[in-house]
C-alpha cells in the first residue's frame, strides 16, 4: 500500500501540469464556436471550347455561404473562395451549368454549405473571320468655291474576327471623322478606327491613313 500511496505521489508536479494542460486545451476546443459566414466569392471560367466565344457574362461573383470554426471564418477573404466553372463540355448556344459545392475551393477546415444560384446561364457561339472594306467618314464643308472630289483609306481593308452573328452583320467598318472644314487643298491625316463591339476583334494596324483630295469648283464658262 504504501508503494502503492507513494507512486501516486511521485513526480506529482508534472502529473498536474500535464492535467491542467488537457483541461485548457478542452477548454480551447469546447470554446472554439462554429460560426456561419456568406461571401461574394470570384467565379473562374476554364477551358472554353476552342473556337467559341462567350457572348454572355454570368456575372463576377456567386455567393457562397461557408461554416467553419470561428476563427477561420471571421478573417477569411472573399479571394480565399474561388468558384470553377468547367466549359469543355459546353455547347453552341444557350447552356444551363450547375454551380455545385464541390467546385468551390474554400480552406482547409471550412465547409461550403450553400451556393447562390444554383444554376448560370452561359451562352455560346462559333467565331468567324471576315475582311470588310474601310470606309473614311468626313465632316464639314471645304472653303468656299472648293469641293471634295474624293476620299481614301490605307489599308483599305481589315480582318474581323468574333462571334459569327456579329461579324456577318457588318459590310464595312468607319474611320473617325476626319474635318474637312474651310479646307481648300489636298491632305492626309492619321486617324482610329470606329468601334465595332467589345466582342469584335479587329486585325490590322491602330491608325489609318485617310488621304483627302479637294478641288476648285470648274469655272463657268464666258458666252
Amino acid at each position: 500500500m504504501r508503494n502503492m500511496a507513494r507512486g501516486l505521489f511521485d513526480n506529482l508536479g508534472l502529473k498536474l501540469a500535464s492535467l491542467g494542460l488537457a483541461f485548457a486545451l478542452w477548454v480551447v476546443v469546447i470554446g472554439e464556436q462554429r460560426d456561419e459566414r456568406t461571401l461574394n466569392a470570384p467565379l473562374s471560367l476554364a477551358r472554353l471550347p476552342k473556337n467559341m466565344t462567350l457572348l454572355n457574362g454570368p456575372g463576377d461573383f456567386v455567393t457562397v455561404a461557408v461554416r467553419g470554426p470561428k476563427s477561420l471564418i471571421s478573417g477569411l477573404s472573399p479571394n480565399e473562395v474561388d468558384v470553377n466553372l468547367d466549359l469543355s463540355t459546353l455547347q453552341e448556344g444557350e447552356n444551363l451549368v450547375a454551380v455545385k459545392a464541390d467546385r468551390v475551393d474554400v480552406p482547409r477546415g471550412v465547409e461550403v454549405v450553400q451556393v447562390s444560384p444554383k444554376w448560370v446561364r452561359l451562352v455560346l457561339e462559333s467565331v468567324a473571320e471576315r475582311v470588310v472594306r474601310v470606309a473614311a467618314r468626313v465632316e464639314g464643308n471645304p472653303a468656299a468655291g472648293y469641293f471634295l472630289k474624293r476620299v481614301s483609306a490605307h489599308p483599305d481593308r481589315v480582318r474581323l474576327v468574333g462571334p459569327r452573328s456579329e461579324v456577318n452583320r457588318l459590310e464595312k467598318v468607319y474611320t473617325s471623322a476626319i474635318n474637312i472644314e474651310g479646307r481648300s487643298h489636298d491632305f492626309g491625316a492619321l486617324t482610329s478606327l470606329e468601334s465595332v463591339g467589345k466582342s469584335i476583334k479587329v486585325e490590322g494596324p491602330a491608325l489609318v491613313q485617310v488621304s483627302v483630295e479637294i478641288r476648285m469648283n470648274p469655272r463657268p464658262s464666258s458666252s
